[in-house]
């Protein structure tokens, strides 16, 4: 961190996050597993609070006890929540049983950080592929899309217009086709079957979501000048090897964008939602 200059970074878990795709006979078991990372996690973090940010993981399998852990770890310090784009038990992230889980995270003033992972026990667009690298080369992304578009026309973010929602690990050059998308739908066909929305797609989409990019997107100008460099946000996925490290931040610095542009995705975007600010 400070060879690249990085003052702060959220902690994720690996594979530690396909628990949250697994089968649980037990919910105490369940949330017993949960507690055990984010108790490790907020051990290791703790050696610098104020660098090391922790994603708390919670047991959306069920989620009463998801609640009890969300209230837990803040309480002892975590700075955000991690849960996955796919349907976990066959719930969607706009499913009402989750209303009583966002309302808690609101009232925390946290935000949600929504990031893919592989995973056996999880229905994923990267099933469709033979490969490792076809698969991953879309779940990612398509994964994030389609959990904003449904947060978004499924009324979560108009019954809950504090909750913040942070796309990581994902890209964010395809930022101008989605909302653009959405918004023709809603030219046609406007809330006739969604009676519950009361704004436009990207109004939902400014008001309650960031998306973290990769230095190295050739769509990042066009992303930025289309939608906003209000809201897009920086990581590296260090230290997969896939990530953008040792040159992520420098590929950034290089990008034809404004230094006030290039401080907002690095810093300035991110800092008041994750507390750093």
């Amino acid at each position: 961190m400070d060879a690249q200059g990085v003052d702060a970074q959220v902690i994720y878990p690996t594979v530690g996050g396909q628990i949250l795709g697994k089968t649980f006979a037990d919910p105490e078991l369940l949330l017993a597993v949960c507690s055990g990372y984010n108790d490790w996690s907020l051990e290791y973090c703790s050696l610098a609070p104020e660098r090391l940010r922790m994603a708390a993981m919670l047991p959306v399998q069920a989620p009463d006890p998801a609640i009890e852990e969300a209230r837990r770890t803040a309480a002892k310090g975590a700075s955000c929540y991690y849960v996955r784009p796919n349907p976990v038990a066959n719930r969607n992230l706009y499913h009402s049983d989750y209303d009583p889980l966002w309302n808690e995270i609101e009232s925390l003033s946290k935000p949600v950080c929504i990031h893919d992972s592989g995973s056996p026990y999880l229905p994923s667009y990267g099933d469709r592929m033979e490969t490792h690298t076809s698969g991953h080369i879309i779940a990612h992304p398509f994964e994030a899309m389609v959990a904003m578009m449904s947060l978004i026309w499924y009324g979560t973010i108009e019954r809950h217009p504090d909750l913040a929602i942070v796309h990581v690990e994902a890209d964010a050059g395809w930022l101008p086709y989605w909302l653009q998308r959405m918004e023709q739908h809603w030219d046609f066909s406007g809330c006739a079957e969604h009676p519950e929305l009361k704004k436009r797609p990207t109004e939902y989409f400014k008001s309650n979501f960031l998306v973290a990019c990769r230095g190295d997107e050739m769509t990042l100008p066009a992303a930025c000048e289309l939608v906003g460099d209000d809201y897009i946000t920086f990581n590296t996925d260090y230290p997969h090897p896939d990530g953008t490290w040792p040159l992520g931040m420098e590929h950034l610095e290089k990008q034809p964008l404004s230094e006030e542009s290039i401080r907002k995705i690095f810093w300035d975007n991110a800092a008041p939602v994750f507390g750093c600010a």
